[in-house]
């Protein structure tokens, strides 16, 4: 099964959130999913409703089950991540997530080392951005070496379209026109994604009528598809 990498080289542009909405909705369809955090900030738990108190398992910790919230197998990566046995690990390309279940890896923005070691691994890596000039001006920092309409792995995902600002439709249009079938994926501006955060609730249960919750059930499709998952249950309601 799958590795599928989320990272953007601009923090605060919802990867989290996508991370943790792409999880619940491909284990709605019956997919076995973890869900790994590797990111500093221990945050992907707030999306599945979880306080900030709680903890997740180890990544490291064979003895433990992973909790499981919603069908999602929760793990903390970010500890395990600096250990140097598995960054060679990664580096020589060693088989180290479950093959028998899809692993979303959250990566944090200033994590660009565990970014490329996690490339290689990875089927798609999604990257966030948002309608606003610095999130745009961080694509020409998604890779190094190679423009971002070249990758091959990376798809795009614009979150908190707002179709009332004009900056907003501006950038709608300019990285449609310029990512093509790269941009797999746009998300709608909704209040009730923060106020769900803040009432530490799922969205889906806070705001079952958001706007924004078609949009992530369309970018779950469009990762199946990019993915070659065959899909084993209906999305719920």
């Amino acid at each position: 099964m799958p590795l599928i990498l989320l990272h953007s080289p601009k923090g605060g542009v919802g990867t989290t959130f996508l991370a943790a909405q792409l999880a619940l909705h491909l284990a709605r369809r019956g997919h076995e999913v973890t869900a790994v955090d590797f990111t500093y900030q221990d945050s992907l738990k707030l999306f599945f409703g979880l306080m900030a108190t709680q903890s997740l398992v180890d990544m490291a910790d064979t003895q433990s089950d992973a909790l499981v919230v919603s069908g999602v197998n929760l793990v903390n990566g970010y500890a395990m991540a600096r250990e140097p046995d598995f960054r060679e690990a990664l580096a020589q390309d060693r088989p180290l997530f479950d093959e028998d279940r899809i692993t979303i890896a959250d990566v944090s923005s200033d994590d660009r080392a565990l970014k490329a070691l996690l490339m290689p691994h990875a089927v798609i890596h999604l990257c966030a951005i948002m309608p606003r000039p610095g999130a745009l001006a961080a694509l020409t920092k998604v890779d190094e070496h190679t423009p971002a309409v070249a990758l091959k792995k990376t798809v795009f995902v614009l979150n908190q379209l707002d179709d009332r600002r004009r900056l907003s439709r501006d950038t709608h249009s300019f990285v449609r026109e310029l990512f093509g079938s790269q941009l797999i994926g746009t998300i709608r501006r909704d209040e009730a994604v923060n106020e769900a955060l803040a009432m530490f609730e799922p969205i889906e249960k806070y705001a079952p009528t958001s706007a924004a919750l078609p949009d992530l059930a369309a970018l779950a499709d469009a990762v199946e598809a990019r993915c070659g998952l065959v899909r084993t249950a209906g999305p719920s309601a």
